[in-house]
């Protein structure tokens, strides 16, 4: 004999109903005739049941009052060794595995949709295969047989407007290497002697020194180790191993930019030129200014320069910050850049300085610049120096002074001796001896670099 208990119930007269059941299962067994058994009070109270509305809904064959919700309750389905129980549970096995082939075929030869029972009793609708085939027929009809990129498609009839869909670029049909055309990848590292040496992302290469100069190069990209230009326009080009060279124009290469760019170790650190070419000819080459070749004097303007000195009278007086900017640092009463790196600066008396360490003023080019007012009202005075005896520069400031020539002409002559401004400068452009610091280390990098190149590292 089985038991069934699944769920509870609650009962208004000769109505049961259940939360949670599943009566029309024949595969339980319960049918009419049956019993069902309701334990209350310490003693159980049995009914029989007249039929099965529904998964949820029995009818009995008397009156069994009220009983509220919730209640447990037990069916006496079949006896487990009863002929007729097992015949029935036998047909609604079979019944409900007919009833699923049935659902199954309509799925596969069918149309429209179709509702099938789960094993657990809940009721599936399920598109048969046809259907499916007309929905996707009836898509592409309206997309002009293209699928959504939603249901797994492009969205597209054409492989380019596939690749639009998708948010691909023209690279996406580009193939990679160094041919015209080709997306470009990455090189070999610098200084890794593989194939062409030092390329960078495939533009350009390692032109050797003895057969290519920098006038014969007409096709865009990064080189090194170039013959210098032996064009006749101020060529600044004074070495093979330390310049890159940028070739920019057009894709015919009738005419084109030429960039020349310095190793950082070069005789002449950061100077930085370009050319045009146009009808089988060089422009002059032309020099960028950058804080490499260049001085703000202390009125704020812009000098060519290389080395400077600025001269003040102490660093405790001075009010400029930026008088130890740009690379200049302390040295005494004054600062220096790079290049004049080694010189002191001292203050003997008023508006008297002593500089040591270079090899006199600059033998071209400016001088000396008498401190300027940063307001732009003009010089703060007039300047003058003299080499000493020993090798060092005596630096004078003296206030400006105006006096009427016999000519009845206005002349600025020398004043009293001054001190320089706390908010200015004397700027001063020097040599440096061959020996000194900046022009060593040059030397020393440019030593190394030469044995690097000779290794082929």
């Amino acid at each position: 004999m089985g038991w069934y208990k699944t769920g509870t119930i609650a009962i208004s007269g000769a109505t049961v109903t259940g939360t949670g059941t599943n009566w029309t299962d024949n595969k339980q067994g319960i049918g009419p005739g049956q019993a069902l058994l309701i334990p209350a009070a310490g003693t159980v109270k049995m009914y029989e049941i007249l039929r099965v509305d529904s998964a949820t809904t029995l009818t009995l064959t008397s009156d069994a009052g009220t009983v509220s919700a919730g209640q447990a309750y037990a069916i006496m389905s079949f006896y487990s060794d009863s002929v007729p129980d097992f015949a029935r549970r036998l047909a609604a096995q079979l019944s409900y595995y007919q009833t699923q082939m049935d659902g199954w075929q309509q799925i596969m030869t069918g149309t429209g949709s179709i509702n099938i029972t789960a094993p657990d009793g809940t009721s599936v609708t399920i598109s048969s295969f046809k259907k499916l085939t007309d929905d996707m027929n009836n898509k592409a009809d309206l997309d002009g047989g293209a699928v959504a990129i939603v249901q797994g498609g492009t969205g597209a009839t054409t492989k380019e407007v596939a690749r639009t869909n998708l948010g691909l670029g023209s690279s996406a049909v580009k193939d990679t290497g160094t041919a015209q055309g080709n997306v470009m990848v990455v090189g070999t590292d610098m200084g890794t002697p593989v194939g062409e040496k030092y390329k960078f992302f495939q533009i350009g290469s390692e032109i050797e020194v003895s057969t290519t100069s920098m006038d014969t190069i007409n096709g865009a990209g990064l080189y090194n180790k170039l013959i210098p230009s032996s064009s006749a326009n101020n060529s600044p080009i004074v070495s093979t191993n330390y310049w890159y060279v940028l070739n920019v124009g057009r894709s015919n290469m009738g005419a084109f930019t030429q960039f020349a760019l310095p190793y950082a170790t070069q005789t002449h650190p950061g100077r930085m030129f370009f050319r045009g070419f146009n009808t089988n000819a060089f422009s002059p080459w032309a020099e960028f200014y950058t804080t490499m070749n260049t001085t703000k004097a202390s009125d704020g303007t812009l000098k060519a320069a290389s080395p400077v000195a600025r001269i003040v009278t102490s660093q405790e007086v001075c009010q400029r910050a930026d008088i130890a900017e740009d690379g200049f640092v302390w040295c005494g009463s004054g600062t220096a850049n790079a290049e004049a790196e080694g010189i002191n600066i001292s203050r003997l008396d008023v508006g008297v300085y002593v500089l040591t360490g270079s090899a006199g003023l600059a033998s071209e080019g400016w001088q000396l610049l008498p401190p300027m007012d940063p307001g732009g009202m003009g010089e703060l005075g007039v300047v003058e120096a003299e080499q000493t005896e020993s090798g060092g520069l005596t630096i004078r400031l003296f206030k400006r002074k105006y006096m009427l020539s016999d000519d009845g002409e206005i002349v600025k002559t020398k004043g009293e001796p001054i001190d320089v401004p706390e908010n200015s400068w004397i700027d001063v452009r020097l040599d440096m001896p061959e020996d000194s610091i900046w022009n060593r280390k040059q030397r020393e990098a440019t030593e190394g670099v030469d044995l690097l190149e000779g290794s082929g590292s």
